[in-house]
């Protein structure tokens, strides 16, 4: 008890000393921000998250159990207990702690753990904001050939995240009576078209992607008994037949990869496979407008997203633009509970 006590007194300090900017905040950031993440990404990868959620191990058990070097296996069971993802019970032993075994345990429904892997990605990428802050240009991150093993861990990923909110979403979206037919722009995973089949009896889906993205968004249809209602096509949206007529479509997370004017030509393709009285749903992280002060996290995804895309977040005020230039009429704005950087607007055809 004396020891906990210790160490929230000791991390009270630390928290005044931050505050009062008596400390080197920048330092802290850069020094200890790259083993935070660094750490997690590479726990997973090595299946120490998986095994912990099993059971409890001692660190050279845990070592010779996973074919690890016990010095820094030890070490770095020691960081994350140290950033209480992990915890020393009195034999030695790290576990899972009752918070972190929600997102961290591959076994849960909530898990992240994958996602984390594929921050593992992001290494590289990060690499090269230099050049391109000096050349320009940005990393291509969608051209990996299909077989890649990139996809697996891109879209578990994404899936991953999707899970904690595409219920919710298909509770919001608004797709008239009896609707037949949806079709999910880039989707990859397919989750938030196999909820909305959930939701609506009657109701098939189409996921419109490229082959990586399309065939792992397969194998997740297949493993939750969904691939009746979901069918997964291959394809470039700016390219392939989109099928329809549809009672609506998704574009989820894609415009943020866009330029503006590539935002409206595909949503005039949209809006000519769109049933009357059609919508489309846009959910993305959006822009403030110009002036006001940027949510730290939509401004680190902002320069991310221009990383490995080369483009800009959007804002409301262009979003309706776009859509007007296309043939919407004004959009409403629906309210996600668990999508709290995130945005989500249905427009329906004029």
């Amino acid at each position: 008890m004396r020891m906990r006590f210790v160490a929230a007194a000791d991390d009270l300090v630390e928290w005044i000393a931050l505050r009062l900017n008596l400390g080197p905040v920048p330092l802290v950031a850069s020094v200890y921000g790259m083993p935070a993440a660094r750490t997690l990404a590479v726990a997973q990868r090595v299946g120490i998250f998986e095994r912990l959620g099993r059971a409890p191990a001692l660190p050279d058990e845990l070592a010779r159990e996973l074919g690890l070097e016990p010095i820094p296996t030890r070490l770095l069971l020691e960081a994350l207990s140290g950033a209480r993802h992990i915890a020393r019970d009195r034999q030695g032993r790290y576990g899972l702690t009752r918070r972190s075994r929600r997102w961290l345990d591959p076994a849960s429904d909530r898990s992240v753990a994958g996602y984390l892997d594929h921050t593992a990605d992001y290494w590289a990428w990060w690499s090269d904001l230099e050049r391109v802050l000096r050349d320009g240009g940005h990393v291509e991150i969608h051209g990996a050939d299909a077989a890649d093993e990139s996809w697996t861990r891109y879209i578990t990923g994404q899936h991953e995240l999707a899970r904690l909110s595409a219920a919710e979403v298909a509770r919001v979206l608004e797709l008239g009576p009896a609707p037949r037919a949806v079709l999910d722009l880039a989707g990859g995973h397919g989750w938030f078209a196999a909820e909305l089949c959930r939701r609506h009896e009657g109701l098939q889906a189409t996921v419109l992607d490229l082959p990586g993205s399309a065939a792992v968004g397969r194998r997740i249809m297949a493993q939750t008994r969904m691939a009746d209602r979901v069918t997964h096509v291959d394809g470039d949206m700016f390219v392939a037949g989109l099928g329809g007529p549809y009672d609506a479509v998704l574009c989820f997370d894609v415009i943020h990869h866009l330029h503006p004017a590539q935002v409206v030509t595909l949503l005039e393709r949209v809006r000519a496979v769109l049933r009357p009285g059609g919508s489309i749903a846009v959910l993305d992280l959006f822009r403030r407008d110009r002036g006001r002060r940027p949510r730290s996290s939509a401004a680190f995804l902002g320069l991310f997203f221009h990383l490995t895309s080369g483009t800009d977040l959007h804002s409301p005020s262009e979003l309706r633009d776009y859509l007007r230039l296309a043939g919407f009429g004004e959009p409403e704005r629906l309210r996600v509970r668990r999508l709290p950087d995130q945005s989500l607007f249905q427009a329906r055809t004029l």
